[in-house]
């Protein structure tokens, strides 16, 4: 039970209460705090929510690119006083039932935030998360591994060439390799000249190793005190719990400093400015049409909640979907396919940027573009503003506080975020919270001027700090960074003395030595066995029929809204159909229908819903060696607009409207966005494919999301508008198939007293469909041919899986697997993969549903390497003595794996495919009693039944040249090279 403040109280503890008030929306209460002795401030949310958070994060403002601050962020983590391990925090990921564990860099701060359900679990991740940030050991060794090192590249052999290495070192190569870092460098360069948001936060590879341990532990003094430090704490726990350890483990040990890390205003330009940005692409694609022209300016202060509001709403209104002015002028331009990165409004900065702009353009096209945005401007602020625009817009902000989802993040930590700018830049948390008072001032100001026209006169039109942004393809740019990377440390290398050399040569067998040492946990909190809840909640349901269709009702307190899933089995569809289906999921809510066109279409879905999406779906069967093929079309609403919303999706799944023009953009976006998005795509790319080549599932899957999807889009695009009519005769024959009155089944959530609401409207959905189910045999892809391959893409970094076949959820094996994957994850690849090889991350994952294992790398500067530290795990495993501590954290961390944090929107649709593919409460249970009597010999039982084929299957994505250097030096790794 939530224990209710006395607010009469002008203190607690040390603290000084500044600030109480009620919120309504949330059914909690506000607590605004500041430390007497330290100045350290801190908001509490008390709630009834059982899911706990806390965080704590700083004002972090680096002079230069060298990576400072996010290097720290990671060296923080890497042992602490109290807890002197190498690793304490991937160390409590396996003792804990957290239902977030982070750390983050941003701009202009770093935050480190948790959350969990377990009230034992929540105070020992608090001593951990306050002994890391304010009190890090910030050793030399661990500066070296997470940041920045020298090392050859046989680290005993100083004849082997001299190489960098480190985590952040790699992790930034693969982060920075895409279109969106190209935008985000030109935006903080040239708006931001002179302050921090000039410099990248994150580090860039060409200047990491220029930055010292002695320079990292002077940025952690100066920004990691308590006087620059905001806390965060949220939940139905204690406050005065959490604020006395606060106090008694960190504040008491300070005293109030001034810390200066004020961010002033830019000077603003007296005229507009261009700047150009290269990005990496492979070298012979061709490039003509591949810059991104993107217009952005400085605009209202972030702190200010209302004029961040009405900011938000204007860029909503110009730009959020289809039939947005400002983008559907940019689209029918014809100068681009798809929005630029950057479109839109960010509120990242202490001042906020609107970008505006197009990807596919011409280099020598970039000022029509401007062009484009600015006309398009001007219009709107002469002839005025839709206000059935400004309507939706403001109707989804009231959606999205109203929503109470864990969906993607939890909940605690997204209102965390809702507040995070006015907290930080000196706002109203408490506004930005309650949100009210700011949409009264809007509609008020609405009402009495032309408020959004005169926004957008002083903010955009009459504002000249703008800039014309070209982010152009360079098909050299890798091998030319690759070439001065080489080309320094040769230098470096060639003034090294002999003893130089060997103190490199020292220092990494010292490392290594150290990274293999078996280390003591014992100091670390942990959770046992007997803290895990064995049980899980029955989630109720009413069942009923319509006509041939099924609906499932789930009750549940969604705070006033309804979430629909339409579902229809797209198994009797041919191969050719199924791979249009990521496609026909596209223009299902993105063409016209019912005699509107796409842009009233857009129009209304923004106006009665939350969103609106469709997409297929593979489901693996629990015991056997099958899988559900579904299409799912779902939307959420307000229950006020339950009547247009079911209108609305009867039109998109009856009466659709295909037209070759319209059809050709959304083909173009899809095309555009998956090429500008390949770096970041490497390591899904990679596992499914490998996939693949095991299962159907896996091919089928591949045809849906991964390189096989990519292959089929590109096609697509490359077809003329006249040439579109056998596409769209296609899509409307999958359309007709799918919505059949004997094909659908509705999932419902929703309040109780909705149920009879609904039950009518869906009946009329029913009845707007033709009779029966689809004919057709269900024609399931073969897995591809098991040839060990590579996909080379414009990255210098390399994703790396390799997959085995198992066993499904059933099986008694399917326990130990999981645990394996943890154990071997934990214990072995960290260590292999991350800490001595580099790689940002390295991961074993038990596919607990489909019957598969994989092992992975991500953002790893090795290949060959790998796939033979891949060899050593199962060697490992089954050969050395299992520790029984790291046994036992292995099984916490795999319970905590198969009871993921849900909320009411969640849990009625996740109910409603468990007892579809046969993982029902019973076999969940008896599932997690199994985990809890997995020994040491069941993984190594498991480990050499099903880890060791004779031919591995695998997938890599990389670099060219990464793949080049590994066939050379291993012949035969892989059998089929080609690009993504």
């Amino acid at each position: 039970m939530a224990k209710t403040v006395d607010f009469t109280l002008e203190t607690i503890g040390g603290y000084t209460i500044r600030r109480r008030e009620q919120l309504d929306r949330l059914e909690g209460d506000y607590l605004e705090l500041e430390h007497d002795r330290t100045g350290a401030r801190h908001i509490h949310i008390a709630s009834k929510d059982d899911n706990n958070a806390f965080a704590v994060f700083f004002p972090t403002v680096p002079k230069d690119d060298t990576g400072v601050a996010h290097i720290l962020e990671h060296v923080v983590l890497a042992g602490s006083q109290r807890y002197p391990v190498r690793d304490p925090f991937f160390s409590m990921t396996r003792r804990s039932l957290a239902t977030f564990m982070n750390a983050m860099t941003s701009a202009d701060w770093t935050m480190y935030p948790f959350s969990t359900r377990n009230a034992k679990d929540y105070m020992n991740l608090l001593d951990v998360y306050l002994d890391a940030t304010f009190f890090p050991r910030l050793s030399e060794d661990s500066f070296k591994q997470e940041g920045i090192r020298f090392e050859f590249e046989d680290p005993a052999d100083s004849k082997s060439g001299l190489r960098y290495k480190g985590v952040v070192f790699n992790e930034m190569k693969g982060a920075l390799a895409t279109p969106q870092a190209a935008v985000q460098r030109a935006v903080g360069k040239t708006l931001f000249a002179g302050i921090t948001y000039s410099q990248n936060s994150g580090g860039d590879p060409e200047d990491i190793p220029n930055l010292t341990w002695e320079q990292l532990k002077q940025f952690h003094a100066t920004h990691y005190h308590p006087s620059n430090a905001y806390f965060y704490t949220y939940g139905n726990l204690p406050l005065e719990q959490t604020l006395e350890v606060i106090e008694r483990n960190v504040l008491s040990r300070f005293q109030r400093i001034e810390v200066d890390t004020r961010i002033p205003d830019v000077k603003r330009f007296t005229r507009p400015t261009k700047a150009s940005e290269p990005y990496p692409i492979t070298p012979g694609e061709d490039i003509k049409r591949k810059s991104q022209a993107l217009v952005a300016w400085v605009t209202v202060p972030t702190g200010d909640s209302f004029q961040q509001l009405a900011m938000k709403v204007l860029a909503d209104v110009l730009m959020s979907n289809a039939g947005s002015p400002l983008r559907k002028a940019l689209i029918d331009s014809g100068l681009g396919t798809a929005m630029a990165d950057g479109s839109g409004f960010q509120d990242d900065y202490r001042e906020s940027v609107f970008g505006a702009g197009l990807k596919d353009v011409t280099s020598e096209d970039a000022e029509k573009v401007e062009r484009v945005v600015l006309d398009t401007l001007e219009r709107l602020a002469d002839q005025g503003v839709d206000q059935a625009h400004v309507d939706a817009t403001i109707h989804r902000l009231e959606f999205e506080k109203r929503e109470r989802s864990n969906a993607g993040f939890p909940y605690a930590l997204k209102l965390l975020f809702t507040c995070l700018a006015p907290y930080y830049y000196g706002g109203d948390p408490y506004d930005a919270l309650n949100f009210d008072a700011d949409l009264a001032h809007l509609q008020k100001a609405r009402q009495e001027s032309r408020f959004f026209e005169n926004l957008i006169r002083t903010e955009l039109l009459d504002n000249m700090h703008r800039a014309l942004l070209t982010i152009e393809p360079d098909p050299d740019l890798e091998e030319r960074k690759r070439r001065k990377e080489l080309d320094r440390l040769a230098a470096i290398e060639a003034a090294l003395s002999a003893d130089e050399k060997q103190r490199i040569v020292d220092d990494a067998l010292r490392l290594k030595a150290d990274q293999e040492a078996k280390q003591d946990l014992s100091t670390l909190p942990t959770l046992e066995l007997s803290d895990i809840p064995m049980k899980f909640e029955d989630v109720l349901s009413k069942n009923a029929t319509v006509k041939e269709a099924a609906i499932e009702f789930f009750p549940q307190p969604t705070n006033g809204i309804t979430y629909l899933d339409i579902r229809s089995d797209f198994a009797a569809l041919s191969l050719e159909e199924k791979e249009l289906l990521p496609l026909f999921g596209r223009v299902l809510t993105q063409s016209g229908a019912a005699g509107q066109d796409y842009v009233q279409i857009a129009e209304r879905i923004a106006a009665v819903t939350g969103g609106v999406g469709a997409a297929a779906q593979v489901q693996s069967l629990a015991a056997q060696e099958d899988y559900l093929q579904s299409f799912v079309l779902s939307g959420r609403a307000l229950d006020r607009n339950a009547k247009p919303f079911v209108d609305l999706l009867t039109d998109l799944a009856v009466r659709l409207e295909l037209e070759p023009k319209r059809l050709k953009e959304v083909i173009a976006e899809m095309a555009t966005r998956l090429e500008s998005s390949i770096a970041g795509l490497g390591f899904q790319f990679a596992i499914l494919r490998a996939h693949s080549k095991l299962t159907s599932e896996g091919a089928i899957n591949d045809r849906l999301q991964g390189i096989g999807m990519l292959h089929v889009v590109r096609r697509l695009a490359k077809l003329d508008e006249k040439d579109l009519d056998d596409v769209i005769k296609k899509l409307d024959a999958i359309r007709t198939r799918l919505f059949r009155a004997g094909a659908i089944r509705f999932v419902v959530t929703c309040e109780d007293e909705m149920i009879e609401t609904l039950r009518p409207l869906l009946a009329g959905f029913v009845a707007a469909l033709p009779a029966g189910a689809p004919k057709g045999t269900d024609e399931k892809p073969k897995p591809l041919e098991n040839s060990p391959e590579a996909r080379t893409a414009p990255v210098p970094v390399a994703f790396n899986v390799r997959i085995f076949k198992t066993v499904r959820y059933t099986n008694p094996d399917s326990p130990a697997l999981l645990v394996l994957s943890n154990y071997l994850r934990d214990t072995f690849l960290h260590r292999e993969l991350r800490e001595k090889g580099g790689a940002y991350g390295g991961y074993a994952q038990a596919g607990i549903g489909s019957g598969t294992f994989y092992f992975g790398s991500y953002r790893d500067p090795n290949i060959v390497r790998t796939y033979e530290i891949y060899d050593q795990a199962v060697k490992w495993v089954t050969g050395e003595e299992i520790d029984r501590e790291a046994l036992k954290e292995a099984i916490l961390g795999a319970c905590g794996d198969v009871d993921p944090l849900e909320s009411p929107d969640i849990r009625g649709r996740r109910e409603a495919t468990n007892r579809l593919t046969g993982f029902t409460r019973e076999e969940r249970e008896r599932f997690k009693q199994r985990l809890l009597a997995v020994t040491a010999d069941d993984l190594r039982r498991v480990a050499s039944t099903y880890l060791t084929p004779a031919h591995p299957v695998q997938a890599t994505v990389a670099g060219p040249d990464m793949v080049e250097a590994a066939r050379k030096e291993r012949p035969g790794l892989f059998e089929v090279v080609a690009p993504i």
